[in-house]
């Protein structure tokens, strides 16, 4: 730790910690009440009489943390110093119950959504996106026959507009300043397609690929991006590849090639201003946990245009989340990785300055996290 900075951005070491323990952090998003949403087809544990029209205007109401009112509050889930700490609410889905909590500061549950979700954002209207399908709701239904639908909840519970993808959502969903979603889906790769791309060893199998949309309120497609004709078939980035088993030559499994769990936009931020059209904002960055390492892709030419698997430790292994942090906020521009650290059984919290690839905060407290 003596190499790099150790002040202690509480901030963002609590709100990040919980990410890591919860397997998601939810934040506010910016501009999500602006276009309108027909109401679909009611929650599966959920009863209403009023629909939603966002259209309406003098209908919607933007919550903030002194509107809410506590549903069953618990203790404090931890005893700590919150005096420091980086103000608002967390929200996370929880797996084995069919939750999403929304937690203040101290850790006690203002609001919940009887749902199962593998993922899960607050909007700043007060509803949620999800994509459903927790480890427990894959098992069970309707979760499990949700698996590929990306829906939108408002605040008690209802759908407000859902659209179903090719195939299986996998792991996350963002909402754009313009309204549009960005979704992040499964898509499987014949064993007889792209044959004059594969490696030999991958000749006669199914590939398990990942696909990146933007889809409309009205549920149109407005851009793709698919890693199997972006990325090359015959690399899987930082780590060597996995081996071809017999259940993949037989057709039981497919090969789980990138197997990207996070994406994120590129906001307003000082390097683009300088010039550096790598961080242009609408940018994704992207982490295929499989290979390692984030990317980032350029929206306009689809091509990789930066990456990161890092060197300490032995660099990522398992990572999540990466964020570029914006305007306004300590280390504004930089870029937070959470390393789940699947090699050393440790995980950290990484910000480093993505045009040196310096670290330049670090959280890392070995076997306690």
């Amino acid at each position: 730790m003596s190499k790099y900075k150790t002040s202690k951005r509480l901030g963002f070491e609590i709100v990040l910690g919980i990410v890591a323990l919860a397997g998601v952090a939810l934040f506010l998003e910016h501009g999500s009440g602006s276009h309108s949403i027909e109401p679909s087809v009611d929650s599966p544990r959920a009863s209403f009489s009023k629909p939603y029209a966002s259209s309406d205007k003098s209908s919607v109401v933007t919550p903030t943390e002194e509107s809410f009112t506590e549903e069953n509050p618990t203790e404090e889930i931890v005893n700590i110093d919150i005096s420091q700490a980086f103000p608002g609410m967390t929200l996370y889905p929880t797996s084995g119950s069919a939750e999403i909590l929304l937690v203040n500061i101290a850790g006690k549950i203002v609001h919940r959504w009887d749902i199962d979700a593998d993922r899960a954002r607050l909007l700043s209207d007060g509803s949620i996106l999800v994509i459903h399908g927790s480890k427990w709701g894959l098992a069970r239904e309707p979760w499990a026959s949700l698996r590929s639908v990306v829906r939108r909840y408002s605040w008690e519970g209802k759908v407000l507009w859902e659209k179903k993808l090719p195939e299986d959502a996998h792991h996350d969903v963002q909402i754009l300043p313009n309204g549009n979603i960005l979704a992040l889906y499964l898509t499987h790769v014949e064993p007889n397609e792209l044959t004059d791309k594969r490696p030999e060893k991958l000749r006669g199998v199914q590939i398990r690929s990942d696909v990146i949309e933007e889809i409309s309120p009205s549920g149109e497609s407005v851009w793709k991006w698919e890693a199997h004709n972006h990325l090359s078939l015959d690399s899987c980035g930082a780590r060597p590849c996995s081996k071809v088993t017999k259940k993949h030559l037989t057709g039981q499994d497919p090969y789980d090639w990138t197997h990207i769990n996070t994406i994120s936009v590129i906001p307003e931020n000082r390097w683009f201003d300088a010039g550096d059209t790598r961080f242009r904002p609408g940018n994704i960055i992207v982490m295929a946990r499989n290979f390692w390492q984030a990317m980032i892709v350029d929206r306009e030419t689809k091509n990789v245009v930066w990456t990161y698997s890092g060197d300490y430790k032995g660099g990522i292994s398992g990572g999540h989340e990466p964020v570029m942090i914006e305007k306004g906020l300590p280390g504004a521009g930089n870029i937070l990785i959470f390393d789940n650290g699947r090699v050393s059984e440790e995980s950290r919290l990484l910000e480093l300055d993505p045009t040196s690839k310096k670290i330049v905060w670090l959280y890392d407290v070995g076997e306690k996290f």
